[in-house]
């Protein structure tokens, strides 16, 4: 996706999900981004398309943050702590409260839209497990397919409309709630203080770029 395209469109997106948009209206929708209609029609002719391109966006963003050869490199623990990073610094672009307006537009694509999400989690927490495993990073004892079930689970429940449309909805809420209980059910006690550390320079880095 090019700069300019991405850029419209996350105009778009802000407006929709500022105005809580019940439906789709391009004209009205370019009047108040600035912009002429051809510039969206040539790739969005019609609302539906609009709507698949925002939700495009949005699983282009996590494919690039879940895309397991990044982390090929790295061991289970620091594999986990820079996806995390790499959420927190594209929450914007990745937080599911931005889309959920989407729900009332067209709640069928909304639906497929979030299964997908939910399967490209499942299979990075999946590598990531496989990962800890081989590395003696996790316990051994581990039932791969409970873990899995839980934790995506658990993902599901913070993505209900009223909830992402509630002030609980923040990446610290989700990282703590979700990355950080899945970490200390899973990492051996060796492994979990070393979270904890890498945890603590990330954030550290995070303060200081601010």
């Amino acid at each position: 996706m090019n700069k300019d395209k991405r850029e419209l469109l996350i105009k778009i997106r802000n407006y929709l999900h500022k105005t809580q948009a019940k439906k789709i209206n391009m004209l009205e929708i370019c009047r108040h981004i600035n912009c002429q209609l051809n510039e969206v029609s040539k790739w969005a002719p019609t609302p539906e398309s609009l709507i698949e391109q925002i939700l495009d966006l949005k699983r282009q963003e996590l494919t690039d943050v879940l895309n397991f050869e990044k982390y090929k490199t790295e061991n289970a623990i620091d594999s986990m702590v820079i996806s995390g990073q790499e959420i927190y610094e594209r929450f914007e672009q990745l937080s599911p409260a931005n889309y959920v307006f989407i729900s009332d537009i067209n709640p069928e694509l909304y639906h497929k839209c979030q299964a997908k999400k939910f399967e490209l989690i499942r299979n990075h927490l999946s590598n990531n497990l496989d990962k800890g495993l081989e590395t003696g990073e996790y316990k051994q004892s581990l039932d791969n397919e409970a873990i899995l079930n839980k934790y995506i689970n658990r993902i599901k429940d913070l993505h209900t409309p009223e909830f992402l449309k509630s002030e609980h909805f923040t990446f610290s809420n989700v990282f703590s709630n979700i990355f950080e209980d899945y970490l200390k059910e899973v990492a051996t006690e060796e492994n979990w203080n070393y979270f904890r550390k890498r945890k603590q320079f990330y954030e550290a880095i995070s303060f200081i770029n601010r």
